[in-house]
């Protein structure tokens, strides 16, 4: 595996959005997550970069090179937004980084315990499943997306169940 180098320089072949070379420094990192500091070339901090770090699979053509190991990747521009931010004031930079580390480890919580999880008989809502299955609200919509591309799991509308906020939406367990 070749990992991501922890302080590097770019814009030094003549693409930077910044004048001249930017220097990136890797600040903190957790498992697949990472957040880097970037530098002017004067020095100067510039923002904070936090992202979900993609691996390349071995053998993957990246312009006319093969990658020869798998390989973990710096996030490009089109990432930025959905996998990557660009965050100019630290403590929202480590406040996201916690936030990307917290949804991996309830995505791993839920695989651990998918065996185990108690799909309602009746119809019920994401809160619903989560009190059941004593399971945090995001490892439970995480499971129920997961159950519902799996057939396990059917949508069936949208109501208010209070007064106040947005719609809930209703699941029921799909029957044989």
């Amino acid at each position: 595996m070749i990992t991501l180098e922890t302080e590097f320089v770019s814009g030094a072949d003549g693409y930077s959005q910044a004048p001249g070379p930017l220097t990136y420094k890797q600040i903190q990192r957790t498992g697949d997550v990472a957040m880097y500091q970037r530098f002017y070339a004067d020095g100067r901090p510039m923002n904070f970069e936090v992202f979900r770090i993609k691996i390349l699979p071995k053998g993957t053509k990246v312009f006319e090179t093969i990658t020869e190991d798998d390989q973990e990747k710096y996030p490009g521009a089109s990432q930025f937004g959905f996998s990557a931010w660009a965050i100019s004031d630290h403590d929202r930079a480590v406040a996201k980084f916690n936030e990307l580390c917290q949804e991996i480890v309830d995505k791993n919580s839920v695989k651990e315990a998918k065996k185990d999880l108690v799909i309602p008989i009746q119809e019920f809502t994401t809160t619903d499943f989560a009190k059941a299955n004593s399971l945090n609200y995001i490892a439970a919509a995480n499971w129920i997306k997961s159950a519902m591309e799996s057939g396990k799991i059917i949508f069936l509308r949208e109501e208010h169940r209070h007064s106040k906020g947005k719609m809930s939406k209703i699941f029921v367990a799909k029957t044989s």
